[in-house]
């Protein structure tokens, strides 16, 4: 074990996080100045969150009194999307990082930023940013573009709680009358569309839906303020509210907060303190721990994780492993999370300070071609968005074959290539205890960032960098696709060099009239990624895996044309056998997740499920269906199928869940049976497995018998 001693003379920055957040359609202001951050190349920026709960087109400006400032659009994994000082582009649905830079080292200046974002029509939303169980959230309606089944525009926020209580929402607004809805994570509605404020008893572990519309129908700027009461029985509360310097011996057991793992149904436990800074600064935590090992997460008002670190921070004089974290900060609040990988938790101490002052920049080694060298990690070590790092300067003579590795027993390995704007190029992630990050990429002649950083732990390590010399050829050639086959090929050695060096495959289709297309790429050796481009190179859309398991999947609607798809891997690969399969439908624009038709009562409707469907929740295809009842009455529906598990669901008239069903019906076969006041609902026909599933079905339709 490393034993880290480390003075605040030796502490170092870090990338900063997004705290503060930018709307899809808003203006914003800011300035650039030495409190600023600054990227890698010494040039300062300002960092915001952008939250897309659906695709569609946006348009990001940003106008200045001073200097040449730019943009800067990373994804999650912290690629860049694009750059510039006006971005106009198709986005897809989730969670961006915004950037704006300024040209040169010490820039000063204020800023504007505006933002418009107009959603693909007929699509379900989904992805909502986080809000506070206290917090105080300004808005815009609309400006995530979401409607509601019944054409009501709405804005939404997910809620996670800690512990059970009583969460209060208030909603005030100039512009127009707002009323509130609170719905489960399974879309019951807790609350119905009522004024504000409203009061919901929520549960622990639970993760609920927020939802603002206008009563009125008109639209404007709106302040959503949340309280929470937490219930006298909850056991699940902050262990204290930190100050600047402070420390903490408690213990992780069965009356702690608790989160349940998705897909496996254990449960880690955790306990968590509440922080405020008046001021931005450098924010240091540490906890250690005998019984167990540790896990620090640092959230913000919001619930966003900034950032997260396992046995980063070395030993004590124990040799008990420590994790740490320390992240420059602006004012506001904010919530520290100790996590145990063990159910029994244990014992263990925090202590946490903060130091008021102008964030200080990561300081780069020097990395040459051929260079093995030797080194470690530990507590004063940079911290990045890939964890605590190692920072190293590589440059290129030429273009060529660049071979990268690092090596550690001690910790779980990543390895970035990073460019000067500290975009994330391509990256390898030590996987099954094998203790090795690898990067082979093919890249042009300049300079480059390599980070050496670890998912959990901290020691020593080995880096190695290798160089082969060579040109990298234009790719020209596209394999054609049928418009309804597949193309089974390898990716590797024989495929074309992408933008990140990384192989890519390019396959090029013509359609002779408006059709719908959908693209997926499966594979069990590659992590696939799909990218759609028209005949001119301009970017459509993109895929990794946000529909359809960890397969990317594209559905578009398209004119008549020729069109080009990339495929290749999420990230670093060495390749592997892959399938494209193209599928296409001529034909108007289908109505995706607009219902299909009314149905009056005693209706029967026969349909198919395919891909021209609705992309619903649970990555699967569905059809719907508007249902009006005039009085209250008593309903039976029934979804019948030969070629797949049937499921149905039934809405309200904002889309919240009244009733779902699987095998009540008989065999494989849905049934919903109950009373219903008088209104409009809609019912979704859906198989019950993922989006393989598809087929005939016959929807019936009862009422009043």
């Amino acid at each position: 074990m490393l034993g880290f001693g480390v003075s605040l003379g030796a502490l170092v920055a870090q990338d900063c996080p997004p705290v503060a957040r930018v709307l899809p359609n808003g203006t914003l202001g800011g300035l650039l100045d030495a409190a600023s951050c600054q990227l890698g190349d010494r040039t300062p920026y300002a960092p915001y969150r952008l939250d897309l709960p659906v695709r569609g087109q946006i348009k990001i400006e940003v106008s200045e009194t001073a200097g040449d400032f730019s943009l800067t659009l990373r994804d999650a994994s912290g690629s860049r999307v694009d750059s510039g000082a006006r971005l106009l582009r198709p986005i897809e649905a989730g969670s961006y990082t915004l950037l704006v830079n300024g040209a040169a080292a010490g820039q000063t200046g204020s800023y504007t930023v505006n933002t418009s974002f107009t959603s693909e029509p007929g699509l379900l939303c989904s992805k909502f940013p986080n809000i506070g169980r206290s917090q105080t959230v300004e808005g815009k309606l609309p400006s995530s573009g979401c409607v509601a089944l019944d054409g009501t525009a709405y804005e939404a926020y997910t809620l996670t709680t800690d512990g059970a209580g009583t969460l209060t929402v208030g909603v005030s607004s100039q512009d127009f009358t707002p009323v509130i809805a609170v719905r489960s994570s399974d879309g019951r509605p807790l609350i119905l569309p009522s004024a504000s404020p409203v009061h919901v008893v929520l549960e622990g572990d639970s993760q609920y839906l927020v939802i603002l519309s206008s009563a009125d129908k008109s639209t404007g700027t709106y302040q959503i303020a949340n309280s929470y009461q937490t219930a006298d029985s909850e056991t699940c509360r902050a262990r204290k509210t930190l100050a600047d310097s402070d420390s903490d011996s408690n213990a992780i057991n069965a009356d702690s907060c608790f989160v349940t793992i998705a897909g496996s149904g254990d449960q880690a436990y955790y306990t968590y303190y509440d922080f405020a800074l008046t001021a931005a600064g450098l924010a240091s935590v540490s906890a250690v721990s005998g019984d167990f090992k540790t896990t620090l997460n640092l959230l913000d008002a919001a619930g966003n994780i900034l950032a997260s670190d396992s046995g980063g921070g070395g030993s004590d004089a124990q040799y008990n492993v420590q994790s740490s974290l320390r992240t420059q900060l602006p004012a506001g609040l904010y919530r520290l999370q100790v996590l145990s990988d063990l159910p029994s938790g244990g014992n263990y101490g925090l202590k946490y300070t903060f130091h008021a002052g102008n964030p200080q920049p990561c300081t780069a080694g020097e990395l040459n071609l051929g260079d093995h060298l030797s080194s470690g990690l530990s507590d004063a070590s940079c911290r990045t968005s890939l964890g605590l790092s190692d920072l190293y300067t590589l440059t290129l003579p030429s273009a060529g074959t660049v071979d990268l590795e690092v090596s550690s027993g001690m910790f779980a390995a990543v390895l970035a290539i990073r460019d000067s704007k500290d975009n994330l190029t391509v990256r390898d992630d030590e996987v099954n205890g094998l203790s090795v990050a690898h990067v082979t990429a093919d890249l042009p002649a300049g300079g480059y960032t390599i980070a050496s950083a670890a998912h959990s732990g901290a020691g020593y390590y080995q880096i190695a960098a290798g160089f082969m010399a060579h040109d990298i050829p234009a790719c020209t050639f596209a394999q054609s696709l049928d418009l309804n086959g597949g193309f089974i090929q390898r990716l590797g050695p024989r495929s074309c060099i992408g933008a990140n060096g990384q192989p890519v495959d390019y396959y090029t289709f013509t359609l002779a009239a408006d059709a719908l297309v959908l693209a997926v790429m499966t594979s069990s050796e590659v992590d696939g990624y799909l990218t759609l481009y028209d005949a001119n190179d301009n970017l459509l859309r993109n895929d990794d895996s946000t529909y359809g398991s960890n397969d990317p999947l594209i559905v578009q609607y398209l004119p008549a044309g020729t069109y080009k798809l990339a495929a290749r891997g999420a990230s670093g690969t060495v390749g592997g056998l892959y399938q494209v399969d193209l599928r296409t439908v001529a034909g108007p624009r289908p109505p995706f997740c607009t219902p299909i038709t009314t149905l009056t009562a005693g209706a029967t409707v026969s349909g198919v499920i395919t891909y021209t469907g609705c992309q619903y929740t649970g990555n699967t295809f569905a059809d719907l269906y508007r249902m009006n009842v005039t009085a209250d009455a008593a309903i039976d529906l029934r979804l019948n199928s030969s070629e797949f598990d049937a499921y149905l669901v039934l809405l309200n008239s904002q889309g919240a869940v009244m009733d779902e069903d699987d095998d009540s019906g008989g065999n494989t076969n849905a049934r919903i049976t109950r009373n219903l006041p008088a209104g409009t609902y809609y019912m979704v026909v859906k198989p019950f497995g993922d989006y393989t599933s598809h087929g005939a079905y016959t929807l019936i339709t009862k009422i009043g018998q």
